[in-house]
């Protein structure tokens, strides 16, 4: 078979599908791919034709090849619904085996125009990440593409779509190399027909100021020196779940005291959390007055 040098796409007018037996047939081509389709039978066994143009001999569960078909010549054809006879003149089969019928006996087929534009990608995502994690930001290499194909499919899609990318459980970045799906489109990708999807996933985090933190001396005997005030506010960042649990007792905070003497102002320090990260202490220094002596 012979494809259009125009550069025409050869669609069916069929629901037929194939390979198949005795009395039905396959009735999808493509005229730049050189594919044809019909069924063939002899006087012994099933002929079977396929999309790629084989003749296969026996019963469909044991086939066997057995010759080449070319029986329908698209040199010349314009776009437009076309009818195209089928007879068993047109099948060449190796010597032996004779063709009794090639059903049915005409193929309808419709043509048209190749047309091709630029359309965006848009990625699939499945899943969810673990809870007190979140999506933040979904990136897909590259962002559009070219599609090719019958006029009508292509003016049809305003975008296309990735095979689903899965982000159940993350709790971090996922990136993952897709098909772009274009199984039900009728259309191809120019330039090859996958993209890199990136999805940023991160832990939930929000702030909030836990009040009445005690602050912890260090570097003085006690009872030597008070502080005032002896307690701060601290605002602190972290996952929700997190942050939304602590009291005034899981937040650490002190202050070095040293030598200091009564009415000098220490900075108020915290301790390292992997929970959480401390934003502002309120206030931020505290001053060191002298205990009052028992009596």
């Amino acid at each position: 078979m012979r494809a259009d040098p125009a550069g025409s796409e050869l669609v069916a007018e069929t629901d037929l599908h194939g390979p198949a037996r005795l009395g039905h047939a396959v009735a999808t081509t493509r005229a730049r791919e050189g594919l044809c389709a019909g069924a063939f039978v002899d006087e012994v066994g099933h002929v079977i034709h396929d999309l790629t143009g084989s003749i296969y001999a026996g019963e469909a569960r044991d086939l066997l090849v057995v010759g080449e078909a070319d029986f329908v010549d698209l040199d010349g054809v314009r776009p437009g619904r076309r009818l195209f006879p089928l007879t068993a003149d047109q099948v060449t089969v190796p010597y032996g085996v004779q063709v009794a019928q090639v059903t049915p006996a005409a193929l309808p087929l419709a043509f048209e125009a190749t047309a091709g534009r630029v359309v965006p990608v848009r990625p699939r995502i499945e899943g969810t990440p673990v809870p007190g994690h979140s999506v933040t930001n979904v990136s897909v290499t590259p962002s559009q593409v070219r599609i090719e194909g019958p006029e009508s499919a292509v003016n049809g899609l305003s975008e296309v779509i990735t095979e689903p990318v899965s982000i159940e459980q993350a709790t971090s970045r996922v990136r993952e190399a897709v098909t772009i799906d274009l199984a039900d489109a009728g259309v191809r990708v120019s330039g090859g027909g996958t993209a890199v999807v990136t999805v940023t996933v991160v832990a939930d985090t929000t702030e909030r100021t836990v009040r009445g933190v005690p602050i912890a001396l260090r570097g003085a005997r006690a009872g030597e020196v008070v502080l005032l005030p002896a307690a701060a506010a601290v605002t602190v960042r972290g996952a929700g779940e997190v942050v939304g649990a602590l009291s005034s007792s899981d937040v650490a905070l002190f202050v070095e005291v040293g030598d200091a003497s009564a009415g000098r102002d220490v900075t108020v320090q915290a301790e390292s959390s992997p929970k959480y990260v401390v934003r502002s202490i309120d206030p931020p220094s505290v001053r060191v007055g002298a205990a009052a002596r028992r009596r």
